[in-house]
């Protein structure tokens, strides 16, 4: 799939810029005699346009413009039956790729283009925006490879490319998937402008981004993203930066883009939200997590399903506030009814010492069968169990667990003890 093109394509060589040169002079450069008699400059002239085809091709462009352009080849045909110089020649081609590229034929202009460049003796600055419109031409096609051909061309001939130039080749080399090619170049274009004291355009930052994204570059895509988001504050650059934080494992860097997106109204979508409430009680903040997801709640943003619910009930369990900890996880027991979430319930049920609820839903969770560490359940299970004095039962199910690894350990100790609380009430009761 191609990727868009951002470049602006407006600035094609225009023709009545072309024109600018007086057309009743000659242009002259003179030349320092090296001979020992009395020094007089050689002139080296250049042809250009005589009134009467500027005239012609004047009336041409105004065709053109009035989108007569039938018209305006006829015309042009017309004045290629006049003998003309060089300059004269070239200049009707360039009119030709004027009224082909207004029609949108831009295969037509590009090969008028080439005419123009075929041209013995054009000026230089007439050869650099040609061929500078040509690169454009075959950008606006698609045609990647001729583009970054031309375009360095016209770097090769140009004292002082401009950063609208080295952004255009970054964008190209971007294209053909060249991404250590485009970053120089667009950092160069970058540097330029602030060199100038003024600010890097959006559309350049961003192309920057999608360089060190491919590059996987992160560290520095988290700092193109700051700029992004400081001199073109808009959500989506906020998220993006929040996201690049937490892949570089800076949680409370995270924390801090998301609370700042957050405070601005930036944090719109669901799921922008759930990585708000997640960031918070990465950082142990339960209270503003659980806030957070009941606003996403309250205002039809975050859909009261079970997996959110779920988060919103680990919220306030780990603020204590077991109350409102037991109501939502109880709903998102009930619509999931997945173990898990039973789970979940049947450890709040066990910080508040109400056993047999706590009993009635490890159950549950060991019931729905979709448990990924069963273990967990039946240790707190056999947890249950013994504060219900139900010794018997509890060293049965710590046997169970026994079985799983990674939960050998612990069963153990509890079936010593189990074993030896056994012992000492046998005693007691032969004792009495």
């Amino acid at each position: 799939m191609k990727k868009p093109i951002t470049v602006i394509m407006a600035g094609l060589l225009s023709y009545g810029a072309l024109l600018a040169v007086p057309v009743t002079t000659v242009q002259v450069h003179a030349e320092e005699s090296t001979d020992n008699q009395a020094a007089k400059p050689r002139v080296k002239r250049t042809q250009t346009l005589r009134p009467v085809i500027f005239k012609k091709l004047d009336a041409v462009r105004a065709l053109a413009d009035e989108k007569k352009y039938a018209e305006a080849l006829d015309e042009l045909n017309a004045v290629e039956k006049i003998r003309r110089n060089s300059y004269e020649q070239a200049m009707t081609h360039n009119m030709f790729a004027y009224v082909y590229f207004n029609q949108e034929n831009y295969k037509g202009a590009i090969g008028a283009y080439n005419k123009v460049l075929a041209t013995d003796g054009i000026p230089d600055s007439l050869e650099q925006t040609t061929r500078y419109s040509v690169a454009k031409l075959y950008l606006m096609q698609e045609d990647y490879k001729s583009a970054l051909t031309e375009l360095n061309k016209w770097f090769a001939i140009v004292e002082k490319p401009g950063a609208e130039a080295y952004i255009l080749r970054a964008q190209i080399q971007f294209q053909l998937e060249q991404y250590n090619k485009a970053l120089p170049d667009v950092k160069k274009a970058i540097a330029m402008i602030k060199e100038q004291g003024n600010l890097p355009k959006e559309n350049w930052l961003m192309l920057e981004r999608a360089v060190y994204y491919q590059n996987k570059d992160f560290k520095s895509l988290a700092r193109c993203l700051q700029d992004l988001a400081t001199l073109y504050p808009k959500p989506q650059y906020w998220v993006q930066l929040a996201a690049v934080y937490s892949e570089l494992s800076l949680p409370k860097k995270e924390l801090a883009t998301l609370e700042t997106a957050y405070d601005q109204k930036f944090l719109t979508k669901e799921n922008e939200l759930i990585s708000y409430a997640q960031a918070l009680l990465g950082q142990e903040i339960p209270v503003k997590a659980a806030a957070v997801l009941e606003k996403g709640m309250k205002d039809d943003i975050v859909k009261p399903n079970a997996k959110n619910l779920s988060l919103l009930g680990d919220a306030w369990m780990l603020a204590k506030e077991y109350d409102k900890a037991i109501d939502v996880m109880g709903k998102a027991a009930k619509e999931s009814g997945k173990g898990m979430d039973f789970f979940k319930l049947a450890q709040i049920h066990t910080e508040r010492q109400e056993w047999k609820l706590a009993l009635q839903n490890v159950e549950a969770a060991l019931k729905a069968g979709d448990l990924k560490e069963p273990s967990q359940a039946y240790i707190l299970k056999g947890l249950v169990l013994f504060n219900l004095d139900d010794l018997p039962y509890a060293r049965d199910t710590f046997e169970q667990a026994h079985q799983f690894a990674g939960s050998e350990k612990m069963a153990d100790q509890w079936l010593k003890y189990i074993d030896g609380e056994q012992k000492r009430r046998e005693y007691m009761a032969e004792a009495g």
